[in-house]
Order: structure tokens, then C-alpha cells, then sequence
């Protein structure tokens, strides 16, 4: 017996001791994490947040002495532009300029060169760097598509003073009726004309229109992320592909499909390449071209061989929105001319769990794309779960290189940029034992309180006298009853055509996406007149403001929902996500739809 006390003895203090260790290294990359800003980096890496609430920051540009220059996407204290002077590890505001908002940015020959989402200006830098005249840049281009969807302008000049600038294309996939379940392609796709692709201007002429630039490469839907491959020369785009296969053609794909189809690609482009858009996707998992949907395709035909394919591909729907050629030296050698990406995250992937939110690293040998692509910086969205649900502290949208080999990231919801370091002499923090995290998809509120809401009620009415309330009739109860379980059957009915056609854009949870799509919580649309409800199922809406905010993404008319699926897909919604509001009848529809 008391060899056997000592054996568990031995035991016991052994798995304290490994407890005690794995604590301990669990602590310690809690606080290396907090010391790089909340990010998880390589080892030997390390990151800085220099400054944040900036407002929607996008690209970024570095001088050669060090100064920053950041676009936003959003006026902020009446500017579009912030140059930025950094000193002891942080950045302070030197100056804002420019009355317009936007995407793009990008320094070249003593020009900086910035972007509204219609046109292209520069403004002439001194000695230093700095702008000479903030209130009268050169207009280069004007009149560039700008309908809301997909409009950022991203900006890239190369040695012999040619500019490219990406067109995003006003549309998910060129249908008839944009986004409509059954909605077929336009033939040709007119879009193409003036989208969808990358165009090539003069960076030193003033005032041109698509008249004097010329289409580069087509097929791309909407493309934010662009650089040039230095050890080539060669102009590669990042494509943010197609949303809603399985909401626009259910019979014939899956919600999983939905999730997974397509990748968001990278394409190596020459002038006259053509990336398919919106005739083909690519699909990851066959490692081919297919032909869409909306063109006759099934998941199962390919497209046409006329089309380029990627040179690398990642996850759907990460958003891919910006892309850097490293050149620098600071960096372990195999960074040297390899290409960071920075993944915005995705919003369309629901009921699945949402990906990206994070730098990837995808290695380059002999200037193409080499070996699979590795996270770089995580810890963006702020947790595992956050990231899943698509509610996430920040997301990367910028990317830019110091003269010093640094790394800089744009967030553009908090407003912050983060600085990446390389010291080969640091010390590397062991990694914490353990499990990964399962992470699980936040389930559709059912409108029910929580148990804390529960006991917080009890609490709140204990030591008050209870009134009884007077007694309802036999026929007052069971009418009661009735309208209970006809609501109770409305809301499951309601919930289902939600998940099948509703959640990828509004998600889980109601809260819809920033800037895309509205949410459905508490607004004046939801919960206000049932009539203007039943008529945006009907009749569709597009770019209309609510409570005082703005969404690009087109929600095409229900129409060809029944008069019950409408009413109990809305009687759902206007009683989920924390709503109350009275149900809406199949008769109330179907009045809405007698009238024209």
C-alpha cells in the first residue's frame, strides 16, 4: 500500500508540475501576444501598433525617410488623406488633406498618387516628402465606374510611368437581376465594357477618361489587392470571386458550397489576359475552371480553356484586399520577393463559419509562386470564436514596406496600423501545450431570453407584492393558444427560408455586414411599417439608406416566394435578434402584391 501512496504521489506532483509549466508558457504568450499588439507572429518577429483611430483606413505608402501616408475609405476631420511622422515607436498626425475618400495610394518619381472611386489625382512631394500644394492636386482620370458595388480604385505605377487601376465590376455575376435566385447572365456581359478589370492610363496626363486608357486585362470581378512582381515586372491582382452560388441556384448547390466555392484567386496578368468573369469560377478543390451558373454551367462543366488560370489559389471568400511584393532585407531570405496578403475576412460563408481575417505569406521561387502559402500575422478578429462569427476587433486592408525592410498593415476598423519587425537576436517564447480551440458556428437567435436575463428579472421583482391578473375566459384562452402556436409555427416555417436565403448576407446573428448588407436588429425597416417590409421582399432594395447608413450590396425582390413563405420569413425576423414586433399575415402579402 505505501508504495503505491508514493507512486501516486510521484504522479500528482508530476502533472502539478506540468500544469505549473504549461501555465507558465501560456502566460507567456499571452504576454508576448500582448506585447505585439494582439497579433501571433512568427518567431523573432514582432509588432507595434503606431497608431489607431484614424478612421476606415485602407492602403498605405512609405516614404524613403519614413513617413507614412494612409487613404480612408470615409472622410475623417473633413480629409481623405493622413500623412503620418513616426518617432519612438509610434506615428503622429503631421497633416490631413484631400476632400475625397477612397482606396488608393502609391508614391513614385516624387508623386504621391491617390485615388477617390471615380477618379485619379497626384500631388507633387518636396525634399521631404511632403505634399507642396494639399489644395490643388492634378486630376489624371475621371469619370471611372462608381455604382456602389465594388467600386474602390487601387493604384500601381511601374518604371515607364504606366498606371494601372482596377475597375470592379457592379455586379456578383452578371445576371439579369442582380443577386435574384434563377436570374440568368446577361449575354457577353456589357459590364465588361467598363468593369471588371484592370486599365491602363498615363501617370503623368491630365484629366483622361476610358477614352484614352486602354483595357489591360478583363474577367476580373473586383480586384483591390495589386501589385508588381519586382523580379519580374509582371502586374498580379488578387480576385475577390463570386458570392451565392447555393442562394442563387439551390437545385444545384449546396449551403456547404456556398461556403467553400469559389477560391479568391491570384492571377499573373499580361496585357490582354482574360480571368473568365463572370462565364467561369474556379474551383479549389477540382483544381479547375467551371462554368458558371448563371451561363449554363451545373458544378460539374468545366469553362472555357480561353480563360487564364490562377497561379495560386486560397479559401472562398476572404477578401483578399491587399498585396505586397517583399523586397526587402530585413526578413529571414525566404521572404526576399515573396508576396504578403492581407485577407480582409469574409462575411458570406454563414451558416459556416466565417475564415480570413488575417496575413498570409506565399513564397516565390524564380518569380512565380512556390510551395503552399503560410498565416503570417493572426489575431486580427481578436479570438477564434470572434473570427467564426464574423464580429471581429479589426480587419487587415493595407500593405505597404519601409525603407527598412518593415512590414506595415492597415486595420480599417478600428483605424489602426500595425508595424512588423524582424530582430534575428530575440528570444523565442516557448508555445503553451494544449488542444486547439473548437470553434462552432453562433446559432440563430430564437428571440428567447437568456438564463441570466431570467434570474436578472426575478431579481428585479423580488420583495414587490404580486398582482394577480384577472382571469381570462375559457374562449379569451383558447383563442390565447391558438395565435401562440400559429406564431410559433410561422417562426419555424419563417426561420428555415431565413437560413436557406436570408443568413449568408444578414448572418446568424441579424447584425448583417458593415457596409454590405443592413442588419435586421432593431432598425426602423424591420420593426416600422409591415406594409415597406413586405414591399422590400417584393420588390427588392438597393443602396438605400437606413437609420442614417448606407449598403452597396444589391437584395433583389423575393418575389417568387408564396405569400406564406414571405409573411413567415418576416414574422420570423421582426421576432428574432431581440425584435418584437406584431406578425405579418399571408393576407397582408398578398394585398401588398395586388398592388402595382
Amino acid at each position: 500500500m505505501n508504495v503505491q501512496l508514493k507512486k501516486m504521489a510521484r504522479l500528482i506532483l508530476l502533472l502539478g508540475a506540468l500544469s505549473f509549466s504549461t501555465a507558465i508558457d501560456a502566460c507567456a504568450q499571452d504576454a508576448d501576444k500582448a506585447k505585439n499588439g494582439g497579433l501571433t507572429l512568427p518567431e523573432k518577429f514582432k509588432a507595434e501598433i503606431l497608431i489607431d483611430n484614424l478612421g476606415r483606413t485602407r492602403h498605405i505608402a512609405v516614404t524613403p525617410d519614413n513617413k507614412i501616408y494612409v487613404r480612408l475609405a470615409r472622410l475623417n476631420n473633413g480629409a481623405g488623406t493622413v500623412l503620418l511622422e513616426q518617432k519612438d515607436g509610434k506615428a503622429n498626425v503631421v497633416s490631413r488633406f484631400g476632400n475625397f475618400g477612397g482606396t488608393g495610394v502609391y508614391i513614385k518619381n516624387n508623386y504621391l498618387y491617390t485615388s477617390s472611386n471615380s477618379e485619379i489625382f497626384r500631388y507633387k512631394l518636396n525634399d521631404s516628402y511632403e505634399v507642396i500644394d494639399k489644395d490643388s492636386p492634378e486630376k489624371l482620370v475621371t469619370g471611372l465606374v462608381d455604382k456602389g458595388t465594388h467600386e474602390t480604385k487601387s493604384i500601381v505605377v511601374d518604371d515607364a510611368g504606366n498606371m494601372y487601376i482596377p475597375i470592379g465590376a457592379p455586379s456578383n455575376s452578371c445576371q439579369e437581376q442582380d443577386r435574384k435566385q434563377g436570374s440568368m447572365g446577361i449575354a457577353d456581359c456589357p459590364i465588361l465594357e467598363t468593369a471588371g478589370g484592370v486599365w491602363l492610363f498615363k501617370s503623368d496626363k491630365l484629366n483622361q477618361t476610358y477614352k484614352e486608357g486602354t483595357r489591360y486585362a478583363t474577367g476580373l470581378r473586383n480586384v483591390v489587392g495589386v501589385d508588381l512582381n519586382k523580379q519580374t515586372g509582371q502586374l498580379y491582382v488578387m480576385q475577390h470571386g463570386r458570392d451565392q452560388l447555393n442562394t442563387i441556384f439551390p437545385d444545384l448547390y449546396s449551403v456547404k458550397d456556398n461556403a467553400e466555392l469559389p477560391a479568391e484567386c491570384m492571377y499573373a496578368l499580361k496585357q490582354g489576359s482574360d480571368a473568365g468573369w463572370p462565364f467561369i469560377y474556379y474551383d479549389p478543390f477540382k483544381k479547375k475552371k467551371m462554368l458558371a451558373p448563371e451561363y449554363g454551367g451545373d458544378g460539374k462543366k468545366e469553362g472555357s480553356s480561353q480563360y487564364i488560370d490562377p497561379v495560386a489559389a486560397y479559401p472562398a471568400h476572404m477578401a483578399p484586399n491587399g498585396l505586397l511584393f517583399y523586397t526587402g532585407n530585413q526578413f529571414p531570405e525566404r521572404y526576399k520577393n515573396g508576396a504578403f496578403i492581407a485577407f480582409h475576412g469574409s462575411w458570406n460563408r454563414a451558416p459556416e463559419p466565417q475564415k480570413g481575417f488575417f496575413v498570409v505569406f506565399q513564397p516565390f521561387k524564380d518569380g512565380k509562386p512556390y510551395g503552399d502559402w503560410e498565416i503570417f500575422a493572426d489575431g486580427f478578429a481578436g479570438s477564434p470564436e470572434k473570427a467564426a462569427s464574423g464580429r471581429v476587433d479589426r480587419k487587415p486592408c493595407g500593405l505597404a514596406q519601409g525603407p527598412d525592410g518593415s512590414l506595415y498593415i492597415t486595420d480599417d476598423v478600428k483605424g489602426g496600423i500595425f508595424k512588423i519587425t524582424y530582430n534575428k537576436d530575440a528570444e523565442v517564447a516557448q508555445q503553451p501545450l494544449g488542444p486547439a480551440k473548437t470553434v462552432k458556428t453562433p446559432p440563430v437567435a430564437k428571440g428567447t431570453a437568456t438564463k441570466s436575463q431570467t434570474v436578472n428579472a426575478s431579481k428585479a421583482t423580488a420583495g414587490k407584492p404580486v398582482v394577480k391578473p384577472a382571469a381570462k375566459s375559457a374562449t379569451a384562452v383558447k383563442k390565447t393558444v391558438a395565435a401562440s402556436a400559429g406564431l410559433a409555427k410561422s417562426m419555424t416555417a419563417g426561420k428555415a427560408i431565413y437560413m436557406q436565403s436570408c443568413v449568408a448576407c444578414h448572418q446568424p446573428d441579424g447584425g448583417g455586414v458593415q457596409d454590405l448588407n443592413p442588419p435586421l436588429i432593431k432598425t426602423s425597416y424591420v420593426l416600422g411599417s409591415p406594409q415597406r417590409l413586405i414591399n422590400v421582399l417584393l420588390k427588392g432594395l438597393s443602396q438605400k439608406q437606413i437609420d442614417g447608413e448606407s449598403y452597396s450590396n444589391a437584395m433583389p425582390p423575393y418575389n417568387y416566394l408564396s405569400d406564406k413563405q414571405i409573411a413567415d420569413v418576416l414574422t420570423f425576423v421582426r421576432n428574432s435578434f431581440g425584435n418584437k414586433a406584431t406578425a405579418i399575415s399571408p393576407e397582408q402579402v398578398k394585398a401588398a402584391r395586388a398592388k402595382k
